[in-house]
């Protein structure tokens, strides 16, 4: 998902992670366990990690192991900053 933040007047885009949203007539909050801004992000990186992922889960896999590849993709995800 990608959010865009305003503060101080200044516009930034982020990619967010998984997390909570609260909306109030003001004011957007999320929590997040990741949010990196779109410059840093490396496309390349990125979609070779999310192209492993998905060979991945084509194969069987307990519940156990499909939540550590997930883990694994949001890992290598943060790492391609």
């Amino acid at each position: 998902m990608s959010s865009r933040v305003v503060k101080d007047k200044r516009a930034t885009s982020l990619a967010v992670g998984e997390g909570f949203i609260e909306i109030t007539p003001d004011r957007v909050s999320v929590l997040t366990d990741m949010a990196l801004e779109a410059q840093v992000i490396d496309e390349s990186a990125a979609e070779k990690a999310v192209a492993r992922a998905q060979a991945a889960m084509k194969e069987d896999h307990t519940a156990e192991e499909v939540a550590a590849i997930q883990a694994s993709l949001q890992k290598r995800l943060r790492n391609c900053m």
